[in-house]
This record gives structure tokens, sequence and C-alpha cells, in this order.
């Protein structure tokens, strides 16, 4: 039986949680306290849209030496830091991706207490290759960690996440190990050189529900091209999410502000058909 994969949610370090939380809330979104982790020193804050997905924002209580995302967030700054999938089984996920040479460790047990006093518990499932998402699946009901109902509604009239874009070394290798990874539920396209002269960058596309994830890696990092902003981001934070896209209405957001608000998750509004440059080259 194959393994199903969906989007889950995307992770946002920041140096001070209350602080992101009130600047979020300035750019129209809705946003829960989520509380703090028992397998880690972090806590953090969510944003849900509508579609299931959602942003985490995410702080540490005390130092974390050598954890990826910590590390990132202290040797170049408040960002994004990581992806989610949950899959329909995780250890099989697991088990399917090493027989074609994608390795994950775990699955590793998670949870988080929430203000409430509830326990959320999941498990966890880290790539060995960073530009791969880490997996994210429930052992409690999903509805403890995602709950349902009017969270998901957002003041800004966001829906959910339009598009990813995600800095790779290696386009073929990273897409040889999203399809080892993803298997039969693989859709990915052919390389796209449309942007290879002018911009720099060779892409290449595949969808996860609703959401396309873009594929980036630059080919000719020439001064002031899409391939240099790449080039740049691998060289500091490494391979992974650098760009997304939101599904809303971008009018209800002034522009200027989003930079100024969002603590490195630089985020586009997508409330009409982007091209494809535009839902690839980093926001703010």
């Amino acid at each position: 039986m194959s393994v199903n994969f969906m989007l889950d949610h995307l992770v946002i370090a920041v140096n001070d949680l209350p602080r992101a939380i009130e600047d979020y809330r300035q750019l129209g979104f809705q946003v829960l306290v989520g509380g703090r982790h028992q397998h880690a020193p972090t806590r953090n804050a969510l944003v849900y849209f509508l579609d299931g997905t959602y942003l985490e924002l995410i702080e540490w209580t005390a130092p974390a030496p050598g954890e990826k995302w910590y590390e990132c967030l202290t040797q170049h700054g408040e960002g994004f830091v990581d992806l989610a999938f949950v899959p329909s089984d995780i250890g099989q996920a697991v088990v399917d991706a090493a027989a074609v040479g994608v390795q994950y460790r775990g699955p590793i047990d998670g949870s988080r207490v929430k203000p409430t006093g509830e326990h959320v518990q999941w498990q966890l499932a880290w790539p060995t290759l960073h530009g791969l998402p880490f997996l994210c699946a429930d052992v409690t009901p999903r509805s403890l960690r995602v709950p349902e109902g009017e969270v998901h509604v957002q003041p800004n009239l966001v829906t959910g996440i339009y598009s990813i874009a995600i800095a790779v070394e290696n386009l073929e290798s990273s897409v040889q190990a999203y399809r080892g990874l993803l298997g039969a539920n693989a859709d990915v396209g052919d390389n796209d050189f449309s942007l290879s002269c002018a911009h720099g960058v060779v892409v290449r596309s595949l969808s996860i529900g609703d959401a396309k994830l873009h594929l980036v890696a630059a080919v000719a990092p020439t001064e002031d091209t899409l391939g240099e902003q790449v080039a740049r981001v691998l060289q500091t934070r490494g391979e992974g999410l650098y760009a997304l896209c939101i599904a809303g209405v971008e009018q209800a957001v002034p522009l200027r502000r989003v930079a100024q608000f969002s603590h490195g998750g630089a985020l586009r509004w997508a409330d009409r058909d982007l091209t494809l440059l535009e839902e690839i080259t980093p926001a703010g």
C-alpha cells in the first residue's frame, strides 16, 4: 500500500516570540499561542489556514548548539528554516524512502503542552538532505495540533499556501530524492530552462496537494540576477525553503509592512496568477 503525503506546515525561526506574534497580528493574521515543546527547549505560535496548512513561529527558550534550526537562526538571523509533510504512515514512508536511497532518521517522538494543559503528541522523521521536508505524523488526534473551526479564518483573507520555492545545490539529485520520498505520488514536471539565460536559474516543479513546490538551482549566478540570490541563499542558509506565496487578497495588507513585520518569513500574496519568476523570487 503506497504512502500518501500532504503539505503540513512551514517553520519560521524567531528571536522574540511575543513580538513576532504581535507583528503577525499587525499583518492581519490570527495567531494562536501553541505552547512549549517537551522534546526541545522551544515554544511556538501558529497561524492556521483554510487549506489545512499553517505557519509555525518558533523561539528557543535555551541555547541548543548543534540543532539545525537553532544554528540557522543564530548564524543567519530570523526566517524560514523548514517545511513539513504529513505521511499517512510515517514508519512505512521512512522504509520506502530508504529502499531507494533516500535516508530519514526516525520516527522520533515529539510533543507539546498547550496553554490549556492538553498534551499534543506526534512523530517526526528527519532527512539527511536539507532540501527535503521533514515528516510529521500525529499520534494524538490531529485536531489537537491543528484545531478546527474559526481559527482557520484569517482577518487578512489569506486562505492557504499557493507555492513554495526551495533552493537546491543539484537539481537532478534533488528531483530524484523527492521522487524517492513521494514514490507513486510524485508528480514532477520537466526542467524549466526558460529562466536560465536572463535570470540564471533552472526550475523543476511538483505538486503537493493544492500547493506548488518549485526546486530552484542556480546555473549562472551573475550579478543582480535571481541566480545570484539563490546562490547567496545556498552559501548562507543552505538548501531549503526560501520563498513563499500565500493565497489571498494582496490589497488587504500594505506590502511595505510585510518585510517590516514578517521576521524574515518574507511573504508574497498571490491573488492572481503569478509568473514562475514572481513565485520563486524572494519577497521583501
